[in-house]
């Protein structure tokens, strides 16, 4: 029961007054459920007053932001320009044309996410993606169909 998330309202209440600003509250409840779903916006307006609109707007422009849950396995590939000058896109490619994503990323089945992001800091080691929080770097391309399979073994095997 602990490890329930809080509901808006319970956020708001933990955060201090002067952290209140809405980039910061809609960090705390992505943060808490792993996404901002249109009942935690619908929620989140009716506690500050400012309209859906305007929330679903902020949502919308920040790309950090999810509005669905991640899957149950999580690919992130490093699009920093040292990734990406060491064939960042071709490691995206191949994992995107191995499964069948939705617009966030998502496979139809929940299996896996695969997102792109933004330079995690592992330079020496590009390319580099991040597989269900562990780091890999010098990643291949021709590799990346068999990292999926791994994926779907663990997966079968956690039932």
């Amino acid at each position: 029961m602990g490890d329930e998330p809080l509901c808006v309202t319970e956020i708001l209440q933990a955060l201090p007054e002067n952290e209140r600003q809405m980039i910061n509250i809609l960090n705390q409840i992505q943060q808490q459920k792993g996404y901002i779903s249109r009942e935690d916006l619908q929620e989140l307006a009716a506690e500050t007053g400012q309209p859906e609109s305007v929330l679903q707007g902020l949502v919308s422009f920040f790309n950090s932001f999810r509005t669905r849950p991640l899957g149950r396995n999580h690919i992130s590939v490093c699009y920093g320009t040292a990734c990406y000058t060491r064939g960042a896109d071709l490691l995206y490619d191949r994992l995107a044309g191995e499964m069948e994503l939705d617009a966030d990323g998502t496979s139809a089945d929940g299996f896996v996410t695969i997102d792109k992001v933004q330079c995690v800091g592992a330079c020496s080691l590009a390319p580099v993606l991040i597989c269900n929080g562990d780091l890999e770097g010098k990643a291949k391309s021709h590799q990346m169909a068999g990292k999926l399979r791994e994926l779907r073994e663990e997966d079968a095997k956690r039932g």
